[in-house]
């Protein structure tokens, strides 16, 4: 099977990973009925009798879950990667907040002491940055600082532009998303949470907010510009990626997610697309429409299909390990050009994940299966990552061996992969798009802005 045979049935209309949104056409079902007709039956099931998932939280049922009349937003894509999902109710995701469970021992908590090992590494970096830091917390913005440039992302309640600032004339990425569809959509609470996590959080591969603003029809999100385009892009056309380059580029999204698990973030949507390379060749994460601050765990349907966790689909309330399993998939992907668990259809995906069986290539070392297998255990509190040592179990494994991971930090490993850029507002790695599609917006009414009021 090659990489070009198993692109993914994508279900959101986006077209750039840094856009991402639900789709008009939506299909509803009932959350605990897909939860029912993914876990009774056998065919789902491993075969071996001690199947970890039917022990996992076994404590669940007398706990309060979903009710069974939340909806679940089947979103629809032409683009060549599968669906993301989403809770149709947002309330969901405010109820969840108020829940205390009683079975925290199963939790393992990887925000501890172990977990940060890298957090105090950029320490050298922090007199460098605080000038900059400083310059941006005392500037007064305005729109009419921004030159809008050229539309690099479409989607179905927005776009994102290349920008340039006329203020330090600097390009930017702006985020322009329509807020009545966001409205029609359901997606306020999600835009909000995105804009908070993204004003919280401050690491080198993750991608940095500037500012944002609203009017009386639009939000406006500014982040730095990545001109390098997706890591997605670059699998594609390379075929799957040799074990260099992999272990460079899951070695800082690991230390990613243990600096945003630190702060008890979780990311719920590693993929390719959502991987942006940057003009020196290292990565920017990017899309934090699915990213939420826990207190314990959250019952929100939503990610990828080939990247969604089995505790995720059963409906059986998941945390930060969602992002370990999903580093798993990718790590794979990148190894073998194609996920793990793939079919033509979403519910057959999920099969294959409950499952369990994964084909191996031959070319696949035995120790980054061995990785693999472990980001992979079903069993969450057996998950590598979501164990005691959090993320250190992680960066400890033999597949990482020969890496310094304060030098991963501070980006002195040379990239396998530096894109080819004429200037830091070089556009040539994102598709083209026509700027006559653009579609005013209608201005809210008071009661529609109050939504948006603490954006």
């Amino acid at each position: 099977m090659s990489a070009a045979t198993c692109s993914r049935i994508r279900t959101t209309s986006t077209t750039n990973s840094n856009l991402n949104v639900v789709a008009e056409t939506t299909v509803n079902v009932k959350l605990c009925n897909m939860a029912c007709s993914l876990t009774s039956g056998n065919s789902l099931r491993s075969s071996e009798s001690s199947d970890p998932l039917e022990s996992d939280y076994s404590e669940d049922a007398d706990e309060e879950e979903p009710e069974d009349g939340e909806d679940i937003k089947h979103e629809h894509n032409t683009d060549d990667r599968e669906n993301d999902y989403d809770y149709d109710e947002n309330a969901a995701e405010n109820e969840e907040d108020n829940q205390n469970d009683d079975d925290n021992n199963d939790d393992t908590d990887d925000g501890g002491e172990d977990v940060n090992e890298t957090s105090n590494e950029g320490d050298d970096n922090t007199e460098d940055n605080s000038d900059t830091d400083t310059a941006r917390s005392l500037r007064i913005y305005s729109l009419d600082d921004f030159q809008i440039i050229k539309t690099v992302g479409t989607g179905t309640f927005g776009r994102v532009c290349l920008c340039r600032d006329r203020v330090t004339n600097q390009y930017c990425a702006m985020k322009i998303l329509a807020m009545t569809d966001v409205i029609r959509l359901k997606q306020v609470e999600h835009v909000k949470n995105e804009k908070s996590i993204l004003s919280e959080i401050d690491h080198p591969f993750l991608l940095n907010l500037e500012w944002s603003t609203k009017d009386n029809c639009c939000l406006y999100i500014i982040f730095e510009y990545v001109c390098g385009g997706e890591l997605f892009t670059y699998l594609r056309n390379a075929g799957r990626f040799n074990t260099e380059t992999s272990i460079f580029f899951a070695a800082e999204i690991v230390l990613a997610f243990e600096y945003l698990h630190s702060l008890q973030i979780v990311y719920r949507d590693l993929k390719p697309e959502n991987v942006l390379i940057g003009r020196d060749g290292h990565v920017k994460i990017t899309d934090f429409g699915f990213a939420k601050k826990l207190k314990d765990r959250t019952w929100t349907l939503c990610g990828t299909p080939e990247y969604l966790a089995p505790e995720i689909i059963q409906s059986k309330g998941h945390n930060k390990a969602v992002d370990w399993w999903a580093l798993g998939i990718l790590i794979y992907e990148m190894l073998v050009g194609y996920p793990p668990f793939y079919d033509e259809n979403p519910f057959g995906i999920y099969e294959k994940i409950l499952g369990g069986k994964i084909d191996w290539p031959r070319h696949i070392d035995p120790i980054a299966k061995d990785l693999i297998k472990k980001l992979l255990t079903h069993d969450r509190t057996k998950r590598l990552g979501n164990m005691k040592n959090g993320a250190n179990d992680v960066k400890r494994h033999r597949w990482f061996k020969n890496l310094v991971w304060l030098d991963v930090y501070q980006k002195h490993l040379k990239a396998p992969i530096v894109p080819e850029v004429q200037s830091e507002g070089d556009t040539t790695h994102f598709d083209d798009y026509p700027e006559k599609d653009w579609k005013p917006a209608r201005s809210l009414d008071q009661s529609e802005l109050q939504l948006f009021i603490d954006f």
